[in-house]
Order: structure tokens, then sequence, then C-alpha cells
């Protein structure tokens, strides 16, 4: 039970409940036990005036028959309200009248009160009674002379009645709060517990090659957000699990390729089948899918090291518009293939940035690298710098088929490669992007493609990568 969540929470709310109760009945119990007292000890302090009178009167002029009998009376009344037995005595301490047995007052109490002291004490009152009672002495006065004494001795339990019929009124309405609050603790732990109880078994499901499960949403709170943020989770699990299996099948056919190319011209070579004035030709061919081979390997290998947290950039200052240039000579001739023209706008001579400058070459040769690819001959490809808002950017755009609007979002996903891209593009394995992503990351800025129409009736888009940097 306590190796649940539900578990836990039940009995912490129930112990936390039964401390407040306890310290509560208890504060609750002392509280009235001394209001019981103190009204008490008001209400015997309010009668002895009138006790007193008669008393002394009494005490002085006792040959009146008729006063007796009043006096008599006058004591079981007030006995009967107080709930007290009353006794009167001389300073002798003989008792001169009674509402009980009482013929003997004890001698610690006769002594305070003769000497003008008001007595509270718990005492069985030599014996007269089986259990202790409260009593109360005061002395009686007569024209400002003590003629005597009055006692006024109550049950404990008759003067705490009332105030235990207040406490058993407690403690029942306190038992029906703690049964309903028991209730709806069980409810809420259940409310709590369940929902994550699911998440668990979502979690085991997706352990075991289950990437199809989603656990229902039913709240806003954190339990709901937990769920919601689950599902994103396995949603991006799932994807990344589809590309993962897709990016294996694409590595194993552009691998299986060139393999087989080398292995079959290398064996025609070695039983004769090409003939040796051709031997030149068809190595030439082996040396470029061998090339073509480790270019793949160190593209996933690099992708790999950059995964790792212990890369760290090289940062220096350099002008982004200079290494622009070096890059664009560098991919000339892939440029003159498809017949492109450059449209090179820098908004000045030079921009300096600060940057790891071989990470962000190579990010640059990407992003023409794909522009080349994927413009239609005879068209232009631009590309520009400039600064805004306290940091540097890069364009470079070019007029193709362009991205679709699901691609957008993961066209930066590692081992993605759209449709239209496998037309084009046989030679990645859909790294470059996923590496120009991650080196932006590591400068801490930002990169993002737009993909847009050109003009009414053509199929051309317009597409643009967009980056930025940190100004020197």
């Amino acid at each position: 039970m306590f190796k649940s969540i539900m578990g836990r929470l039940f009995w912490t709310y129930a112990a936390i409940l039964a401390l407040v109760f306890t310290t509560v009945s208890v504060s609750v119990g002392f509280f009235v036990n001394a209001f019981a007292v103190s009204q008490h000890i008001d209400n015997v302090t309010k009668v002895s005036d009138t006790i007193e009178y008669w008393a002394g009167t009494i005490q002085i002029e006792n040959d009146d028959a008729r006063a007796q009998i009043a006096y008599q009376r006058i004591l079981k009344s007030w006995a009967d309200f107080l709930r007290s037995d009353i006794v009167i005595t001389n300073l002798d301490g003989e008792v001169t009248a009674s509402t009980c047995s009482v013929s003997k007052v004890p001698e610690e109490l006769a002594r305070g009160v003769a000497e003008g002291k008001i007595i509270k004490k718990r005492s069985t009152f030599n014996g007269a009674y089986d259990s202790k009672m409260m009593v109360v002495g005061m002395p009686v006065e007569y024209q400002g002379v003590i003629v005597g004494a009055m006692y006024f001795n109550t049950s404990l339990f008759d003067m705490r009645r009332t105030a235990l019929e207040l406490f058993y009124v407690f403690l029942f309405s306190s038992a029906l709060s703690i049964l309903a609050a028991a209730v709806l603790v069980y409810i809420q732990s259940r409310k709590i517990s369940k929902p994550i109880g699911r998440i668990n078994e979502a979690v085991r499901n997706i352990a075991s090659g289950n990437f199809d499960r989603r656990v229902a949403v039913t709240s806003a709170d954190e339990i709901g957000q937990l769920a919601a943020s689950f599902n994103f989770m396995a949603d991006s699990i799932a994807a990344i699990e589809d590309n993962r299996t897709e990016f294996i099948s694409d590595v194993a056919h552009e691998l299986r390729t060139p393999m087989t190319s080398i292995s079959g011209f290398v064996e025609g070579i070695i039983d004769g089948t090409i003939p040796p004035e051709k031997h030149n030709e068809y190595l030439k061919i082996v040396l470029d899918e061998s090339k073509r081979l480790t270019k793949m390997v160190n593209d996933m290998l690099e992708m790999s090291k950059l995964s790792s947290s212990e890369y760290k950039l090289d940062i220096t200052k350099f002008d982004l518009n200079e290494l622009t240039r070096i890059c664009i000579i560098s991919l000339g001739s892939r440029i003159d293939e498809k017949n492109l023209e450059l449209n090179v706008d820098f908004s000045s001579e030079n921009l300096m940035v600060v940057a790891d400058k071989g990470a962000l070459q190579r990010v640059i040769i990407n992003l023409i690298d794909n522009a080349i690819k994927f413009s239609y001959p005879n068209t232009t490809i631009g590309i520009s710098t400039w600064v805004e808002r306290g940091r540097a950017k890069f364009c470079i755009g070019n007029f193709g088929d362009g991205i679709s609007g699901e691609d957008l979002s993961n066209i930066f996903n590692r081992f993605y490669k759209t449709n239209k891209s496998r037309t084009y593009d046989k030679s990645g394995a859909g790294l470059g992007l996923s590496f120009v992503k991650n080196i932006m990351t590591l400068h801490k800025q930002s990169v993002w493609v737009e993909s847009v129409d050109t003009k009414e009736g053509s199929a051309a888009k317009y597409t643009k990568f967009t980056f930025t940097l940190e100004l020197a």
C-alpha cells in the first residue's frame, strides 16, 4: 500500500487528519474543562452574597423559626441551581446548616476560610464523598466580621456535564468530517495516481516498441500537462524512429550501389572481362565511388561528433562577406554546370562576426550546395548579408520545386529527405541541413527556411534559408 502514490497520499492525508483531530480535541477538551470550572466558580460567587446574608443573620439571630425554614429553602434552591451541596459552618467548623449529610469540615479548609481566604480545592470532605469533589469555600461575614464559612461541594462530573455534552457534539461532528475527508482524499488520490498509472503503462508499451500508444489528456493541471508532454514525446520518438528506419534503408541503398559497382568493376578487371585499355576508365569510376562512400561516412561521423557534449567551438572574429566569397568560388564549377546566375548583395563591404569560422564555412557551403542542387537550370541564386536588430544575417534563395508545408517543419531533422530531394540528390544521406541546424544551435543562433510561390501559373517556388550571427 505504501509503495504506490495513492497509498502514500491517502495515508499521509489520514495521518495529518488524525494529528489535527487529536490536537484540536485535546485543546477543546482543556478549554471546555477550564470554561466549566470558571463558569461554576462565577455562579458560586454570585450566589454567595445572598447565602452570606442569610447565614450571617441566622448565626446571630437564630431564634426565628420561620427564618430558619426560609433559610433552609433558600439553601435547597441554590443547591439545586448550582447542582452542589451547600454546607454552612460557624467559626469552630461545626455544621450549622447543610443540604447534605456532611457533619464535619476538613481542618485545612476551615483554617483557610477562617483567615478570610477563598478556597478552591478538590477534596472528599473527610470521606463524606466516594470521589473527590470541587470544593469552593468562602467566609461568611456579618457587619464586617467573619462569623462562619460556607462550602459549595460540586461533583466534577455534574460540573462538566454540559461541557461533556458539547465535547461529544464536537467529537460526532469531527468524526463525520473525518469520514467525509477520508472519502475525498481517496477520490483525489485516485485522480492523481490513475493517470500516472496510465502514463506508466504507455511508457512500457513504447519501451517494448509500440510507438502508437498515447495517453488521454483529461485535465489542465500538472497531471494533464504531463500527459500532454508524454504524448508530444511519443510523437517525437515515433517520428525519430520512422526517420531512423528510413535512414537505415536509404544508407543501405546508398552504400550498396557504390559497393556493388566497385566490386563489379574490380572483378571485371581481375578476371579480364574488362579489357586493359579500359582499366583506367573504370578505375576512375571506382575512385569516384570510393570518394562518395568516404564523404558519406565522414558526414555521419561529423554529425555524431556534433551531438556530443564534448564538442567545443573555436570562436574567432572574421569577415562573413569574405568567407561567403570563398565558399562561392569553391563551388564555381557546379554553378557553371547548371548555367546558374548569382545575385550577391552585401549591405557593406565587410561584415565582421564572431563564430567558429571552420564550422560556419561548412554551413555556408552546405546551403549553397543545396541551392545549386535544387535550382532549375538557367535560374538565379540570391545571396545577401545585412545587419538587423544588432545581429548579422545571411540569406540564400533559389528557384525550384520548393519545399512543402509538411517538409518545412522536418527539413532540419537528422536523416530527413523529402521525396523531391530524392529526385535530384542521389549522393546525400539527409545530413546536410541537420548539420546546419546543429552548428547554429551550438552558436545559440537561429536558422529558418521559407518556400513561397513565385508568380501565378508557375510551378517554381522561391526557397530561402536564413541564419543569424553575433556581431564582432
